[in-house]
């Protein structure tokens, strides 16, 4: 019997990119490789009759060149403060196994670790977004800004459709690094940031 899955919330993304991100428009990433974090909070979701209201959930990953390109590593974490039945069903969906979107990603890895089950510290606030996942990950925003002037740009990138939602705010990183095991090791600030709602749904045979 198949299990039906949704998760309505909020998406974040940090990366190496410069800021909109190539990959958004299929293009190649700015630096010719690709190392980011991207990271979910559900507001109302539940796998089956396991609800997942209040999770989190991120992957910190890293491709030597084009994600479609594959080789790519990922460390999974989910939130420590999900039970039994809620770590199973966060796991499948942040490793791909319950579908689209993430199992695009997912097709691309030749080896995931974890998951880990941590503390996440997550404030979604625009330009002031912070976010901190056990010991592993920062995050933290601020605005881009016009060169010249330094008057702050208020960007969207709107996609039609998006690989994981169709519009996303765009920031950049006032701190943005990754200490998640000898494999995945990476800093970043002053490259992209991006936010967006999402409503993902799906069903697992």
């Amino acid at each position: 019997m198949a299990t039906k899955w949704h998760i309505q919330g909020e998406y974040f993304l940090a990366c190496n990119c410069d800021y909109g991100c190539p990959c958004n428009f299929n293009a190649r990433p700015s630096m010719g490789f690709c190392q980011g974090v991207v990271g979910i909070k559900i507001a109302d979701g539940a796998y089956g009759g396991t609800r997942l209201d209040g999770l989190h959930a991120a992957l910190a990953m890293k491709w030597p060149g084009a994600i479609h390109e594959g080789n790519g590593v990922a460390a999974l974490f989910v939130d420590e403060r999900a039970t039994g039945a809620q770590r199973e069903a966060m796991s499948k969906i942040v490793a791909g196994q319950a579908g689209p979107p993430l199992s695009i990603f997912a097709s691309t890895w030749s080896h995931t670790t974890g998951p880990f089950f941590v503390n996440f510290d997550v404030r979604l606030a625009g330009k002031d977004t912070n976010i901190r996942i056990g010991d592993q990950i920062r995050v933290a925003f601020m605005p881009i800004r016009n060169p010249v002037t330094k008057v702050e740009a208020h960007s969207k990138v709107v996609l039609a459709p998006g690989m994981l939602t169709n519009e996303l705010e765009q920031y950049t990183l006032k701190e943005f690094w990754v200490q998640a095991g000898p494999e995945i090791q990476y800093a970043h600030p002053g490259r992209c940031a991006e936010l967006a709602k999402i409503q993902w749904e799906g069903e697992v045979q």
